[in-house]
């Protein structure tokens, strides 16, 4: 009997988080990679639960070699539509993982990142209304939580692994069933890096802060994350 196809493991975010980095520190073990397309993001789960893809077109990207294949789209944590998907298409053993990053400084690095690719003058208020929604992990964390369940998240805080990327890749290495080996280039700058710069409006970064606090409070209580490195703390 053919084995079935599905990710060995799968990235959903949050967005300018570090998952470009990580992704890349994680596929330096010879037996992780991506989906036979090479890509790091699919932006397929969420299209697969909308019934725009069949659910073929997604598992077929991961197919059962020797291989631990997975992908990262950080899109999906804030999906509505993701998480049910995945529920339903992931195996029972695949772990998926989340970097979350300081609420205000990934809200600003995402809108340098939209700077960086812009072709036109800012097209307020989409870019602010969705970043800003991004930051709301306690929410979407409790959304995935509810359809694949809490022991299938690992919960990492980008600050935290940024100061030890060695052990936060052996671990997932190891929910994988293999032998951690030694890191290279952990400081190579990201291929998703940004490049423009941005001066928020005045008075928006407190706005952030604020409407982050009760969603910080909630991660270092129900998720039990050590926060220290965040400035947006309750």
């Amino acid at each position: 009997m053919a084995r079935m196809t599905a990710p060995a493991w799968l990235g959903i975010g949050a967005q300018r988080s570090g998952t470009t980095w990580f992704t890349d520190l994680l596929s330096q073990h010879p037996q992780v990679g991506l989906g036979v397309n090479g890509k790091k993001e699919q932006h397929l789960l969420h299209k697969v639960g909308d019934g725009v893809e069949p659910a073929s077109a997604y598992l077929d990207l991961f197919p059962a070699d020797d291989v631990r294949r997975g992908e990262w789209t950080p899109q999906y944590l804030r999906h509505a539509s993701a998480p049910a998907t995945a529920a339903r298409l992931l195996g029972p053993d695949a772990p998926v993982l989340v970097l979350l990053r300081d609420p205000v400084d990934r809200f600003v690095s995402a809108m340098r990142l939209a700077a960086t690719r812009a072709k036109s003058p800012w097209p307020y208020p989409v870019p602010i209304t969705v970043q800003t929604f991004s930051g709301f992990y306690a929410d979407q964390l409790a959304m995935w939580a509810h359809h694949v369940g809490r022991s299938r998240l690992r919960v990492m805080v980008y600050e935290t692994v940024r100061a030890d990327p060695q052990s936060a890749v052996d671990a997932v290495w190891t929910e994988l069933g293999l032998s951690p080996v030694r890191l290279q280039d952990v400081d190579r700058p990201s291929r998703s890096s940004s490049q423009a710069s941005w001066t928020p409006p005045d008075g928006l970064l407190e706005s952030l802060e604020v409407a982050y606090r009760p969603q910080v409070a909630r991660l270092m209580d129900d998720w039990g994350l050590d926060l220290a490195a965040w400035s947006t703390r309750p």
